[in-house]
């Protein structure tokens, strides 16, 4: 049996005092992390974030851990530029795109879902000349649509009353039927 050895090598705060660097505080990692964190947030919004505090260790490397909601999320630093972030969640390696979907399944309701998502309806993708822009339009509207499908009837309601705040009501009503 072959054993495979990870060289895994995460930034230490001395990485940051070598060299010709000019950030790597602790203050400034933090809100690197922060920043990072909040890419990967259902919306990019602190309200999300109960709490974050440095774990760091010399041996271990810069290691941030965040509560978000019930979950857990470790930031390991993996690289000298900003935004080089390996997240765990509840301990467990996650990409980032994943982190991303887990969080909004965990943390948001199906209405607050549609509404992040209904703001990307095309309602002109009718009128798309290109082929391969007026498939992913009609793709993404079809999605929307069967989101609000899913939706309670009380939860319909409101977000139609929401989505008349920003879009013309005779165009919504007419896509979105109760």
């Amino acid at each position: 049996m072959k054993y495979v050895m990870t060289f895994e090598k995460y930034q230490t705060y001395n990485d940051y005092q070598k060299g010709r660097s000019r950030w790597g505080s602790p203050e400034e990692l933090k809100q690197d992390a922060i920043l990072s964190l909040k890419h990967m947030l259902p919306t990019f919004d602190e309200k999300w974030i109960d709490s974050i505090e440095d774990v760091s260790d010399d041996k271990k490397g810069i290691k941030f851990e965040a509560r978000v909601g019930k979950d857990i999320v470790h930031m390991f630093k993996i690289g000298g530029f900003r935004g080089s972030w390996e997240f765990y969640l509840n301990k467990k390696r996650i990409k980032n795109s994943e982190l991303k979907n887990e969080l909004e399944l965990k943390n948001m309701d199906e209405l607050e879902r549609f509404l992040k998502y209904a703001k990307g309806y095309d309602f002109y993708a009718d009128y798309i000349d290109d082929g391969g822009q007026w498939k992913k339009a009609t793709a993404n509207n079809e999605v929307i649509v069967n989101m609000f499908s899913s939706l309670s009837g009380s939860d319909k309601k409101k977000a139609i009353k929401e989505l008349s705040k920003e879009f013309d009501k005779d165009q919504i009503e007419r896509i979105f039927k109760l």
